[in-house]
C-alpha cells in the first residue's frame, strides 16, 4: 500500500487506507487512532460491530484538505480495480458473469477517549470467495466517508455528537458503481462541500502522473446533495471495466 500525504504526522502504524479519519471535520486525533484500530482488527461485514477504546494521544493541529480525501478515494478505487483485474487474469474472477453488492452505515462519535463506534452492515452479496478479501478491504477503506462528514447530534449516541456516513458499491450487468453519502451540518454546509468537490476532482485530473484508470474514475464521478446529505457517485460502465481487465493499463 503506498504512502498517503501527511500520514506520518498524524498516525502511527497505518495500513489499508487508514488515512480516512475525521480530522477534516474537527474530530480529535484519538478518533483517528480509533479508526486505525478498527481497520487493523479482524473484519466481518456480516455482523454489526460496537466497540470502545481508551486512547491517550496529544492533539494535533494538522487538518487534511478535501484534496487529500479525494486523492485517497481515487487511490482506493484504483486499487480495487487493479486487484479485481489481477484475479480476472488468473481466471479467479469473471466480471462478465459475476456480480456483487456491499453496503454499510456508520456512526462514529467525535470524542477524545472511550469511543464507541457503530458499524451496521446492510448487505454483502457475493458468490465468489476469491474476491471476498478484496471486497472486505475496500469496505474498510470506505467506512469513514473520507473525512467529509460533520460532527452532529444523533439518535444512536444521544449524549455525543457523531459523524454519520454510508456507502454502497456494486457490480451488476450494466456497471460498477460506488456511492458514498455523508451527513453535513445543514444546507449551507452541504452546498459548500458540493461546490468544492468538482474543482478538486478536476485538479486531480490534470496530474501528469495520473494513470488511465484514475483519469477514467475522475471522469465518471458525479456529485449531488439532498438536503443536508452529500453523495459522491462513481459509475463505470461494464465496457470500461472489461477494457481495464483485458490488458495492463498504466
Amino acid at each position: 500500500m503506498e504512502k498517503r500525504k501527511g500520514q506520518n504526522s498524524i498516525l502511527f502504524l497505518t495500513t489499508l487506507g487508514v488515512y480516512l479519519g475525521l480530522v477534516l471535520v474537527g474530530a480529535t486525533p484519538q478518533v483517528i487512532a480509533h479508526q486505525r484500530a478498527a481497520m487493523t482488527r479482524n473484519f466481518d461485514i456480516r455482523d454489526e460491530i460496537e466497540f470502545s477504546d481508551d486512547l491517550d494521544t496529544n492533539p494535533a493541529d494538522d487538518r487534511p484538505m478535501i484534496g487529500e480525501s479525494v486523492e485517497v478515494y481515487l487511490q482506493d478505487f484504483e486499487q480495487l480495480l487493479t486487484s479485481l483485474g489481477g484475479l480476472s487474469k488468473k481466471g479467479q474472477f469473471d466480471p462478465a458473469t459475476r456480480s456483487f453488492e456491499v453496503s454499510q452505515s456508520v456512526f462514529l462519535p467525535c470524542v477524545s477517549f472511550n469511543q464507541a463506534g457503530s458499524y451496521t452492515p446492510q448487505k454483502f452479496e457475493n458468490a465468489n470467495e476469491s474476491i471476498k478479501p478484496v471486497l472486505e478491504r475496500f469496505s474498510r477503506q470506505l467506512t469513514y466517508g473520507y473525512s467529509l462528514g460533520d460532527c452532529l447530534k444523533n439518535d444512536r449516541f444521544p449524549d455525543k455528537e457523531a459523524v454519520f456516513s454510508q456507502f454502497t458499491f456494486k457490480l451488476d450487468k450494466s456497471a460498477l458503481t460506488v456511492e458514498i453519502a455523508v451527513k453535513k451540518g445543514g444546507l449551507q454546509s452541504a452546498a459548500d462541500l458540493i461546490a468544492a468537490l468538482p474543482p478538486t476532482f478536476r485538479s486531480e485530473r490534470i496530474n501528469k502522473n495520473a494513470s488511465v484508470i484514475r483519469q477514467k474514475l475522475i471522469e465518471s464521478t458525479s456529485f449531488r446533495n439532498s438536503n443536508d446529505q452529500v453523495f459522491i457517485v462513481t459509475r463505470l460502465p461494464r465496457a470500461s471495466i472489461d477494457s481495464f481487465f483485458a490488458k495492463d493499463v498504466k
